[in-house]
């Protein structure tokens, strides 16, 4: 294997992982700020670190990386990946769903709204590998202001 590819699997190793000691702030903090530098250390790697927060019942719906990357690349989910200001509204927790409104300030002036939403997980949706932690169900967006 190449000094490259054991460089780019280093560098995912130490990126953040969905584990069941992250509140449901801190799993949708890390996973905007995961987008927001999505190619550091390497290319998509951030977009790959939300891809390993998306819930089974996500990755369900968006299907493989592949559709996943190809997905939040699509001009609707753009503002995601700006590394402009962002701001972070209450955060609401009903039992295991969790949401969040995240702004997104645009470099037109525009301030652009996403709403997070994220379930605490059982045995059964990951068969146990992340049994408790909380992960992205749904992102979806708001009105631009």
């Amino acid at each position: 294997m190449s000094a490259v590819w054991w460089w780019m699997l280093a560098s995912l190793a130490v990126e953040p992982r969905p584990n069941a000691n992250l509140s449901p702030g801190e799993v949708i903090r890390t996973v905007v700020e995961s987008l927001q530098k999505r190619n550091s250390p390497s290319p998509n790697a951030g977009i790959y670190t939300v891809y390993q927060f998306a819930a089974p019942e996500n990755r369900a719906s968006t299907g493989p990386y592949g559709n996943f990357l190809r997905l939040l690349k699509h001009p609707i989910f753009a503002p995601l990946l700006t590394r402009r200001e962002t701001g972070y509204g209450p955060l609401s927790v009903s039992g295991d769903q969790a949401g969040q409104d995240v702004s997104f300030r645009m470099e037109d002036g525009r301030t652009v709204w996403f709403h997070f939403v994220v379930a605490r997980q059982t045995s059964e949706q990951t068969r146990g590998l992340c049994t408790g932690c909380w992960m992205v169900a749904e992102v979806s967006p708001l009105s631009a202001q």
